[in-house]
């Protein structure tokens, strides 16, 4: 079976390199960890910070305590090695999709890229070994197999419809959400229920990004939800799990997932109704904004590292390859 085609990939990847400097850059490698993830992977933790603190819903805290940081920064190293394997395994996809250029055009070699990994993976488990709890550590071995599980064949749960969205539910909704809870507190069934409402939040988003992304996966030869269920029904699963957060943040009194999903819930149904992917561009964005502007207003600190993050990247991706990213609307 042939996955995809040499040629069609060739072709696209020397008609790109005519507009695109391909001399590596000692920067490179920071954006290569793929920082526009950065925003969704902290934001579960200041949450499951904040929950865990018992901080009320309306308050705002300037700056959490010292292990929440070392835990961000231990957590966000070993996240950022999974980023990387992830376009290794992704270069054909991310070059059908025209999403990103470090590696499917060769700037920076795989071999780099995955001495790059193993170091952002040492330096994540030193950090956590010398500074941080059992709790954590623990986190990190189960981030770190489920990461790889999602990209490394013959598991690849990327290309797998269900557990794709899973995988990434359990990532960002409960893991990340559990990384922070650790750095106040010991990890309990509550913190596992308390994280609930996030997991159903994230299956939700994560199924509609898939829309978008349907063609390119084909080709890619990934099956992804997306590719599995179809445009319609996808996001008509993507509703349903969106309700779930709904419900479950209304039973636990989470403000910031009650205001993202009922937001979401709203622009996911119309995203049902129209033939073409905007809207499920639409729901996604606006429903993830949401919920990320909703912890910044708690954490001001957290707003301000990820509008530095924008800018950086803004920055970035205009001077270096003259394209316009990130986007609101866009990929």
């Amino acid at each position: 079976m042939v996955f995809f085609d040499v040629r069609f990939f060739w072709n696209k990847i020397v008609g790109m390199r005519k507009n695109i400097d391909t001399t590596l850059r000692s920067y490179d490698f920071f954006f290569l960890m793929r920082p526009i993830l950065f925003i969704p992977l902290w934001a579960p933790m200041f949450l499951g910070y904040a929950t865990e603190e018992a901080l009320g819903s309306f308050s705002i805290k300037l700056l959490p305590g010292k292990l929440f940081w070392i835990n961000l920064l231990s957590y966000t190293l070993l996240m950022g090695a999974v980023y990387i394997i992830n376009q290794i395994y992704d270069r054909e996809s991310d070059l059908a999709n025209n999403k990103l250029f470090l590696i499917p055009y060769n700037i920076i070699s795989i071999k780099s890229a995955w001495i790059f990994a193993g170091v952002l993976t040492i330096l994540s488990f030193v950090i956590g070994i010398l500074f941080s709890s059992k709790d954590f550590i623990i986190i990190l071995i189960i981030s770190l197999i489920l990461g790889a599980m999602y990209s490394i064949p013959p598991f690849q749960l990327k290309g797998k419809p269900f557990l794709d969205a899973l995988s990434n539910g359990i990532g960002y909704g409960i893991l990340s959400y559990l990384a922070g809870w650790s750095s106040t507190g010991r990890i309990t069934l509550s913190a596992l229920l308390y994280s609930l409402p996030l997991f159903f939040f994230i299956v939700a988003v994560f199924l509609n990004t898939t829309v978008p992304d349907i063609e390119g996966d084909k080709k890619a030869g990934l099956i992804t939800s997306g590719v599995f269920m179809g445009k319609k029904n996808t996001t008509i699963v993507a509703s349903v799990f969106m309700l779930y957060a709904l419900i479950g943040a209304f039973i636990i009194l989470d403000i910031h997932i009650l205001i993202s999903s009922l937001i979401g819930l709203i622009l996911f149904v119309i995203a049902i109704f129209d033939d073409t992917d905007y809207m499920a561009k639409v729901s996604y964005r606006i429903s993830s904004f949401v919920f990320v502007l909703t912890i910044g207003l708690k954490f001001p600190i957290f707003l301000l590292l990820g509008i530095i993050i924008l800018i950086l990247l803004r920055l970035y991706y205009e001077r270096r390859f003259n394209y316009v990213y990130p986007t609101f609307f866009g990929r």
